[in-house]
């Protein structure tokens, strides 16, 4: 038995590990837990009840050393709002599902995090908008997910290193549809430098247990063609997606990576309210995947000159009151 089973399927006296190799087994109203050595701790929970208990009896102790306790229990039951710690019968902290989600130390690796500083700039066609930090090279989030027992990860698109990769995905006919940018290795680089030298995009590389599967290619709606379109605010944040290796499309690892992705965005600027999508409404296997994330909904549907278009959209407080079910 492994982390990757949801406790609402799992009985009196079965077992599993964290990523880490601390072990926990099932017992009468919750788990034993290993918190370090022979150090063990009780949570006490019923599955479906939006409150769980810490039962601490080894005396002082910082939280970090329960943050992936945190992170699998409320992965692993959606209903679950709060963890109170229990330390000699007294509550010494509750833990929300919402701000431990908005802890950027656990799974950012950025370089903003909402700290870069407000400046208001104007672009070449006119837009007024913040000044935006220049992305970072290298990953810049990674999170394992325990109901699938994997590492999802986002890196800075590399040209030298993903150019070949990015050619096979974008020249799949499945991708072409949507994107309609196939074509050979000259023209996708061409593609890749307009990209890295645009300050409103950041192109991502996603990984799984750190193989390449997806490119998602993150921009301020501000400066975006989505703008005019609804009521744009300067901090909005949207993505444009495909998915290379078919092996990770449909289920639930779209629904892993989508709210992946989706967290990064929220993390990477804490101004951030709004995230937002604009995908062809005919994509009828991506709004699919909408209804199973957290928080994503479909608002309308909108011509641009070019396409007929779907308006998706998720708030920040939706997010993470619900998210970490994965």
């Amino acid at each position: 038995m492994t982390s990757s089973t949801a406790a609402l399927e799992i009985s009196l006296g079965e077992q599993g590990q964290l990523p880490d190799g601390r072990s926990w087994q099932v017992a009468v109203g919750g788990y034993r837990c290993q918190l370090n050595g022979d150090n063990y701790f009780q949570i006490e929970y019923v599955p479906g009840q939006e409150i769980a208990i810490f039962i601490l009896s080894s005396g002082e102790i910082s939280l970090e050393a329960l943050d992936l306790w945190f992170d699998w229990l409320f992965a692993l039951n959606p209903a679950l709002q709060n963890t109170d710690i229990v330390d000699a019968d007294t509550v010494v902290s509750r833990v929300s599902r919402s701000n431990f989600y908005q802890r950027t130390e656990l799974w950012y690796r950025g370089n903003n995090a909402g700290e870069f500083p407000l400046q208001w700039v104007e672009n070449t066609q006119g837009v007024r908008h913040p000044l935006r930090a220049e992305p970072p090279k290298g990953e810049v989030y990674h999170r394992h997910f325990h109901a699938l027992g994997i590492d999802f990860s986002l890196r800075h698109l590399d040209p030298e290193k993903d150019l070949e990769r990015f050619t096979n995905w974008m020249n799949q006919e499945r991708v072409a549809k949507f994107w309609e940018e196939e074509g050979d290795k000259e023209k996708q680089r061409q593609f890749i430098d307009s990209v890295i030298q645009d300050p409103h995009k950041h192109p991502l590389i996603a990984c799984i247990d750190g193989e390449p599967f997806a490119y998602f290619e993150i921009y301020w709606a501000l400066e975006d063609r989505i703008a005019p379109y609804y009521d744009c605010q300067p901090f909005d944040r949207g993505a444009h997606m495909l998915v290379g290796d078919q092996r990770f499309l449909g289920g639930r690892f779209a629904q892993a990576w989508f709210n992946g992705v989706t967290h990064f965005m929220f993390l990477d600027d804490a101004r951030t309210e709004t995230l937002v999508g604009e995908p062809r409404a005919d994509n009828r296997a991506l709004l699919k995947y909408i209804n199973g994330t957290f928080g994503w909904k479909k608002v309308k549907e909108f011509d641009f000159p070019h396409k007929r278009a779907a308006l998706i959209m998720c708030k920040r407080d939706e997010f993470f009151q619900s998210m970490g079910g994965i």
